[in-house]
């Protein structure tokens, strides 16, 4: 991944490509376009190095102050935290963004706004799939867009399954 100095606090080593937009909602679910934001898994590691380098500094340093070496702790291990804090707040916002985009985008499939019924109670395993089946059922749909797509082979799913 190229520098960007915009996003300097990630590495990007969690994040799997999105498919384009055009693309049926069921492969997008199945592609995991509509999961947990990556920016939290890259926050935890971030977190968990600011501890280790805390602890490290802690046991190593030869101060005798426990205040002052706990104040040189800190700043030792800084940059790791505040990274964390700017992966969570960029996590948090992609996220809201991902939910927003599902729920347009179910209701474009289905024609109907059941977020909020869905939401009351976990169905199924709870994965994004699960609320996409439910959503089929409540509708009562025998075959959605999404499954035609991809049973035509539609120029959307190429190379997609």
């Amino acid at each position: 991944m190229a520098y960007n100095p915009f996003r300097y606090f990630t590495e990007g080593k969690y994040r799997k490509r999105p498919l384009k937009s055009k693309s049926p909602l069921l492969l997008k679910i199945r592609n995991g376009d509509f999961e947990y934001s990556p920016y939290f898994l890259e926050a935890d590691d971030n977190v968990q190095l600011y501890d280790k380098m805390y602890n490290e500094f802690m046991e190593t340093s030869p101060l005798r102050d426990i205040n002052d070496k706990k104040h040189e702790a800190h700043q030792y291990a800084k940059m790791k935290r505040i990274k964390a804090q700017k992966l969570m707040e960029v996590g948090i916002n992609e996220e809201n963004l991902r939910l927003h985009q599902l729920r347009i985008e179910l209701e474009a499939e289905f024609g109907k706004d059941l977020w909020d019924k869905c939401l009351e109670k976990q169905r199924g395993k709870g994965t994004t799939e699960d609320m996409y089946w439910w959503y089929k059922k409540q509708c009562k749909m025998g075959t959605t867009p999404s499954e035609i797509a991809i049973a035509l082979g539609r120029t959307t799913t190429k190379g997609l399954r």
